[in-house]
């Protein structure tokens, strides 16, 4: 069955059942080697011995043929059935990915790679140096304003007139190529657990591959004339180097003026004063984690397939992207979002908390 056909037959389900979508996960789908089969396990998920998974990614459905998972041998029919690169293509995918999504510190610089959040004390810690891989698409603004749209100057800054437009929100997301960091990812992380000499939190680490940054007018009640001024989405870069992927809001991503051309910059304490609303700022990361199990079983998977876990090998010669580990690991601010199916845009309902994550200019 062709992919797509897969995709579309498993949600026509999903709509007849008024069940979430399978690619959530939600609904388990099996094929049965001898007849070619497709089956949904409607009831409480179970595992006959001759039912292979079915499995979905970016490429087409794979099928592992004339195993049985109760024989003896079982794990070593499946290591050798898999390539490296398939192994870790299956397990960047649901279930055995959870994600995870986070509000960090907006005064911090962050991108893509292997980072440590602790919900305990509300931290998060980079643990990899930058990635050198660049987003899916160039860094632009998504403008989600209803009224007025703003006006590009020539210096690329964005003006937004007030009182005339309303509900601004904006947003710069960065979309990372998210199977080529997680397969890395996959391929070295005992290797990164046993330079850290990791063993009690590895189901902490995160493979981070989308960051937001998120900027709102907070009140847009009884807004004054003036004019909000938005920096370039090049303003956001912290490195010249145009593959050093760490990125941060500049010391000035916006302000409000009562000039046209924006020369005059009101102080957040003159435009209080003045009755203009506080601009909200927010940082956003996501990614994906795995259950200590996982790394145990990766750790097995690699030395079957006659591999050093605890080097990169299996990541060289795959030619993956390397990972190496920082030297200063300085923490800072983060909370674990847990909305569902998508976690909402800060709801601004606790001062002290976006204080603690940098939210008012």
């Amino acid at each position: 069955m062709k992919h797509m056909e897969f995709k579309k037959a498993t949600n026509y389900i999903s709509d007849v059942l008024q069940k979430p979508s399978m690619y959530d996960g939600e609904i388990p789908v099996w094929i049965r080697p001898p007849t070619g089969e497709l089956c949904l396990d409607l009831v409480q998920e179970t595992l006959e011995p001759s039912v292979g998974r079915v499995w979905w990614g970016n490429a087409s459905t794979l099928r592992l043929e004339n195993i049985t998972l109760d024989a003896p041998d079982s794990e070593d029919m499946v290591i050798s059935s898999l390539s490296e690169d398939q192994y870790h293509q299956l397990c960047s995918e649901d279930p055995t990915a959870k994600s995870l999504y986070f509000q960090v510190s907006t005064e911090h610089p962050i991108g893509p790679g292997i980072f440590r959040p602790d919900s305990q004390y509300g931290t998060c810690v980079r643990i990899t140096e930058p990635l050198q891989i660049l987003p899916k698409e160039e860094l632009h603004w998504d403008d989600y304003t209803r009224g007025a749209p703003g006006e590009l100057l020539p210096n690329s800054w964005i003006r937004y007139d007030f009182p005339r437009m309303f509900a601004l929100k904006l947003e710069l997301n960065l979309w990372f190529p998210s199977y080529e960091i997680q397969k890395a990812w996959l391929a070295q992380a005992n290797c990164i657990f046993a330079e850290l000499e990791e063993t009690a939190h590895v189901e902490d680490y995160a493979s981070i591959d989308e960051v937001r940054f998120i900027l709102q007018i907070a009140n847009k009640d009884h807004i004054p004339e003036g004019y909000l001024f938005v920096c370039p989405p090049q303003d956001f870069c912290t490195d010249t180097e145009p593959h050093a992927n760490l990125y941060q809001w500049p010391a000035c991503p916006a302000y409000w003026s009562l000039d046209p051309s924006g020369a005059d910059r009101l102080s957040t304490k003159d435009a209080k004063s003045l009755g203009f609303p506080a601009i909200h700022i927010e940082t956003r990361m996501s990614g994906c984690s795995w259950d200590r199990s996982f790394y145990e079983g990766l750790r097995r998977f690699h030395e079957g397939k006659g591999f050093d876990p605890d080097s990169q090998e299996v990541a060289r010669q795959l030619g993956y992207l390397l990972f190496e580990v920082l030297g200063d690991q300085a923490s800072f601010s983060a909370r674990e979002v847990n909305d569902r199916p998508w976690p909402r845009l800060c709801k601004q309902d606790d001062p002290v908390l976006c204080r603690s994550l940098g939210h008012y200019l």
